[in-house]
């Protein structure tokens, strides 16, 4: 019989371990990722346990009468086994209904995972969502280059290519985001009127705690950083979560070679790159300018959707 309990903290390593061996998940939704703002949500994580035994999981937070896809995270709906079958998850989320009711939710915010982050088919949740008559709250639109195509026609392939050579850029990994930090942090002021959504602080202590999953780099002309990045790392995916320069690397487009080292050098052989969305209003603007610049690099769109669900 299945069982729905509210996560502890004592579960982690449990947490953690399904997390590794799932066939959807994304090192987000781990622990040692998810912990570090604990202190912004009220978490309400879900494990769905049979005999002991986990079966699923739903990163969440609460937010007054509503329990949502965790609020710190871009997507992260339910974690599923290899072995799941569409008939479980359509089960659980019958039951996961039960259990909103019960605790006293009025609705459910639910994010699901890309289907672009899954190491194997896994839309069972949506099928569930549609049979409990969820509705589609949000749309946005990510640009994604499948990288499994030949890109030498695209920018990536070759003006960048061209533009290092032109003005001598390299690129490289770099230890610590400390060296290009403030990059970021002056050109999403400058652009957008906006912080970066981690602090210095926060983007070290998650790059010590997952070293593999979160990649920084620098562009350097004559041995000076003129624009550096940070890539997120898994499950065949490479998601750009920074990237900017200063005014000489914008003037020479430094932030594109490093987008071209990465793909074809420094991480050779992922499925995708992923730019991330170019929306706001909940996904009712989309910033055709932003989307055009992607594309350049022969992007095209992913959707990452929202559900509400009534209870």
């Amino acid at each position: 019989m299945t069982t729905i309990q509210r996560y502890t903290p004592d579960m982690a390593q449990k947490w953690d371990a399904f997390v590794a061996r799932s066939r959807n998940a994304t090192f987000l939704v781990s622990r040692s990722y998810m912990d570090y703002h604990a202190h912004r949500f009220q978490d309400h994580s879900l494990v769905l346990t049979d005999g002991g035994k986990i079966l699923a999981l739903l990163p969440a937070n609460t937010d007054g009468d509503t329990l949502a896809s965790h609020g710190g995270l871009t997507f992260g709906g339910l974690v599923l086994a290899p072995e799941t079958s569409a008939v479980d998850v359509l089960s659980w989320m019958e039951s996961l209904k039960e259990y909103l009711k019960k605790e006293g939710f009025k609705r459910l915010v639910y994010k699901p995972i890309p289907h672009i982050y899954h190491k194997r088919p896994s839309d069972d949740d949506l099928y569930a969502l549609f049979r409990l008559g969820a509705t589609l709250s949000v749309r946005n639109l990510a640009s994604t280059v499948d990288l499994r195509q030949p890109l030498e026609s695209s920018r990536l392939g070759k003006r960048a290519a061209k533009r290092m050579r032109r003005f001598g850029i390299s690129v490289e990994p770099c230890t610590d985001p400390a060296n290009f930090w403030q990059i970021i942090v002056d050109d999403r002021r400058e652009r957008h009127n906006a912080t970066p959504v981690h602090t210095l602080e926060e983007i070290q202590l998650l790059a010590r705690r997952c070293p593999q999953n979160i990649r920084c780099f620098v562009a350097k002309v004559e041995g000076e950083i003129v624009a550096g990045a940070v890539i997120f790392v898994d499950n065949g995916v490479l998601h750009l979560q920074y990237a900017a320069a200063n005014a000489l690397g914008k003037e020479i487009y430094a932030v594109d070679a490093i987008y071209h080292e990465v793909i074809f050098n420094l991480l050779p052989g992922f499925n995708y790159f992923d730019f991330g969305t170019s929306n706001e209003r909940s996904g009712l603007y989309l910033n055709a300018g932003m989307v055009a610049h992607k594309e350049e690099f022969g992007a095209r769109s992913v959707a990452y959707d929202t559900y509400t669900l009534s209870i």
